[in-house]
């Protein structure tokens, strides 16, 4: 039960910080009886308020080292194995994510807070940053730091990471991502690389909205791309190529210190 203590610990301050920023939000919203598209800078700030807060506490409590976000004895010539694993994992967890037709929960939220300055600093900067702090540093790190095997810290990680979205359209992406970011962290044993690589991820789907603009809900991979089956080629190869490129990755990279 000791070896759980840390990383239960973190997922419930993750989740009260989220809880208040909701409740705060409701009361400011309710105050003002204005809809959520008029308040999206708001609910930019509380996240972004509530994320830092998340950051401070985990830290108070010794649930994160601040050496996890130390760029010593990271060996960049084997980065681009880990970026290419990241990206291609993107690119094919996005087309299935269409071909699986999931609803999106938070699709109108995403694009309101999207289309605004402080929701695009929470969602694309303070958001990914909090969520390596607690997924990867405090809970695979303390996992590891409890002698608790690397692929068990990593799928534990990754499963709640997937969950705690919530959203249907977002939680097979999450979990794969997680996977993903949990192998490089383990690696790397710090949250540089996977903060960097959950930026751009979160970027680009803030970029790609904007690009589209009012075609952003209508948009379809599988018309863009030519078919079902030109998108399935596209899933298969992606996801090969992320094998490949984490495999890689996984054998290579190599550091003296570990947990």
């Amino acid at each position: 039960m000791r070896t759980l203590l840390k990383p239960i610990g973190a997922l419930l301050i993750f989740f009260l910080m989220q809880l208040a920023a909701g409740i705060v939000l409701a009361i400011v919203g309710g105050t003002r009886n204005v809809a959520f598209t008029e308040h999206a800078g708001l609910l930019g700030i509380t996240l972004i308020v509530s994320g830092i807060a998340t950051g401070i506490i985990l830290y108070l409590l010794k649930m994160i080292r601040l050496k996890t976000f130390s760029l010593k004895n990271i060996k960049w010539k084997h980065a681009p194995l880990g970026v290419g694993a990241a990206l291609t994992g993107i690119i094919a967890m996005d087309l299935l994510s269409e071909q699986l037709h999931l609803t999106d929960l938070m699709k109108i939220e995403f694009l309101e807070l999207g289309r605004n300055p402080w929701g695009i600093i929470a969602i694309a900067l303070v958001a990914p940053i909090v969520e390596e702090l607690v997924f990867r540093e405090a809970i695979i790190g303390s996992l590891l730091r409890h002698r608790v095997h690397r692929w068990q810290a990593i799928l534990i990680s990754a499963v709640l990471f997937g969950l705690v979205h919530f959203n249907p359209a977002q939680i097979p992406f999450a979990f794969v991502m997680g996977l993903i970011l949990g192998v490089i962290y383990v690696k790397m044993g710090n949250i540089v690389m996977t903060s960097l690589l959950h930026i751009i991820n979160n970027m680009l789907a803030v970029v790609e909205m904007n690009v589209l603009g009012d075609k952003a809900d209508s948009f379809s991979y599988t018309s863009a791309l030519g078919g079902t089956i030109a998108v399935w080629m596209y899933i298969i190869l992606s996801s090969v190529l992320c094998y490949v490129f984490l495999t890689q990755f996984w054998i290579k990279y190599h550091r003296k210190h570990t947990h």
